[in-house]
């Protein structure tokens, strides 16, 4: 592997060294601080990373995965709201501001935040949409709203061994993108409406086989 520096404009990659390329096909793979738009947008973030593989020493692996895949009649087998929920709980407490609550979103590149269990002892969550409606719509300043007068209380709540059908049935019926998945009483993740497209995208789907007599 070869290391060269690069200079991003935020479309196209400027390299700064001349790549150590003889007569070889390489593939250029890029290392950037942080998410893409915010490596274009910060003129801080502009310096990369660039490796160099070479193709040759990838290429049976690769064409070995390729064929498995095509010959693989297996169909897609059940997966569980376990499996593919997002892990990484942040909760804000329901006396804190909008603005503060937005920041934290925006710090982990979250679209939604829980908000602790106020007077009533439920939980209770904030989401972008909120913000857009209650804040930006409502043309009201966020350093002057508590996120309890914008959370959406109770929670909806699903366990980590319900199907990826019927959560998403629930949320259909209860006309809902998030649910809090709890375990023994304990808030253990959060699925979303794009967490089950992303599996149905990477994975495919498809009605579980019938089983025989």
């Amino acid at each position: 592997m070869f290391t060269v520096r690069g200079r991003f404009d935020g479309k196209t990659i400027e390299l700064l060294e001349p790549p150590p390329v003889d007569e070889q096909t390489f593939v250029l793979v890029t290392f950037l601080e942080g998410p893409l738009e915010t490596a274009a947008a910060r003129a801080s973030r502009r310096e990369v990373s660039v490796a160099m593989f070479s193709l040759d020493r990838y290429a049976a692996p690769l064409k070995q995965r390729l064929r498995a895949s095509q010959s693989s009649t297996e169909a897609p087998r059940p997966f569980t709201v376990g499996e593919v929920m997002t892990r990484k709980v942040i909760s804000v407490a329901p006396d804190a501001t909008a603005a503060e609550a937005i920041h934290i979103m925006n710090r982990h590149g979250i679209t939604s935040v829980l908000v602790e269990p106020d007077a009533s002892g439920e939980w209770g969550i904030m989401t972008m949409r909120d913000v857009l409606q209650k804040i930006v719509a409502a043309d009201r300043s966020p350093e002057d709203v508590a996120v309890k007068a914008l959370a959406s209380r109770p929670l909806v709540y699903v366990s980590p061994d319900m199907s990826l059908r019927d959560c998403s049935k629930l949320m259909i019926d209860r006309n809902i993108r998030r649910a809090a998945v709890r375990e023994r009483d304990q808030i253990v993740g959060i699925i979303s409406d794009t967490d089950i497209f992303q599996v149905v995208e990477e994975r495919g789907w498809g009605p579980a086989p019938a089983t025989g007599e």
